[in-house]
């Protein structure tokens, strides 16, 4: 199936009748008729039943649905992208996790786009993801936790913090600071565990489990804002990253304590070593550098 034929084929299932798809996309009905037809025989199976003037879908159609809205979707925004160029902007899509993503990155992201001709995604997702988003050309640069390089990847360390502690007040005395993780595994409160596929969670556990090799996570999550969350709740301590836990020094319910001995926690900026920087990719890192000379 052509460009063309999946043009016809979406149109149609969107549709429902011929004419509505040609309408959709400005031919004549027997234009659609036609390549609907070539599309079929070429295919070697029905894609729609003619009942009482209009197009059932045949479970063949439906099941190619899924994929063939996919690609319609990339199609709408490569159009977009080539306007974009056409007109002279530059484009830029950005990965990150998303506590990096509604913290380092706004004010960034507001001073490219007040100098203008510059129109940016921000796709959020985890390392791994991101990585991926990368090799497949779907980002054009991404900042992350971690300062090692996948394959395939450039990358370069931005900013370093430590990790912090936060825990309910009631839960677990964490002053004077810094609280030792000897102490909080020793304490019998639960540490709320962080996915091991993520650096800074593989970290920790590595640390953990050499002070108790039988140590078990009675709750582990992917998200260093969902531990957080499950702190205010009682249900343990989070040993997060300093930007999760910059947003809750303010909260008299949670006391925040960096940890001993301090773990560092690095935010590194990649790229794809095939695909060289863009002018905007270019800029964004140097305009992310300079907004990140604040140590936390």
């Amino acid at each position: 199936m052509n460009l063309r034929q999946l043009e016809v084929f979406y149109a149609v299932m969107k549709a429902g009748t011929v004419s509505g798809a040609a309408r959709s996309l400005y031919v004549s009905q027997p234009n659609v008729t036609r390549v609907l037809a070539h599309t079929e025989q070429q295919l070697g199976f029905a894609l729609f039943e003619r009942v009482k003037g209009r197009l059932i879908p045949t479970q063949e159609a439906l099941a190619l649905l899924p994929e063939a809205e996919k690609i319609y979707q990339q199609l709408g925004q490569f159009r977009s992208l080539t306007q974009k160029v056409a007109r002279g902007a530059q484009h830029l899509r950005i990965g990150a996790p998303p506590i990096l993503a509604s913290t380092m990155l706004p004010p960034v992201i507001a001073v490219l786009s007040r100098q203008g001709n510059m129109s940016i995604e921000l796709i959020t997702g985890n390392k791994d993801e991101l990585s991926q988003g990368l090799l497949r050309h779907e980002l054009d640069i991404a900042v992350a936790f971690g300062d090692d390089c996948p394959p395939g990847l450039n990358c370069s360390v931005l900013t370093s913090g430590r990790v912090q502690a936060v825990a309910p007040v009631a839960l677990l005395d964490l002053s004077p600071e810094p609280i030792t993780l000897e102490a909080v595994v020793q304490s019998g409160v639960n540490i709320i565990g962080l996915d091991t596929r993520d650096p800074l969670g593989a970290i920790l556990d590595h640390m953990i489990h050499a002070l108790d090799p039988e140590y078990h996570y009675a709750l582990a999550v992917r998200s260093y804002s969902a531990a957080v969350e499950l702190a205010k709740l009682g249900l343990g301590i989070a040993l997060v990253d300093p930007w999760t836990a910059q947003g809750h020094r303010d909260n008299p319910q949670l006391t925040v304590a960096e940890l001993s001995p301090a773990v560092p926690v690095q935010v590194s900026v990649y790229s794809a070593i095939h695909h060289p920087p863009s002018a905007a990719c270019r800029l964004f890192e140097a305009t992310l550098k300079h907004s990140c000379n604040i140590d936390l």
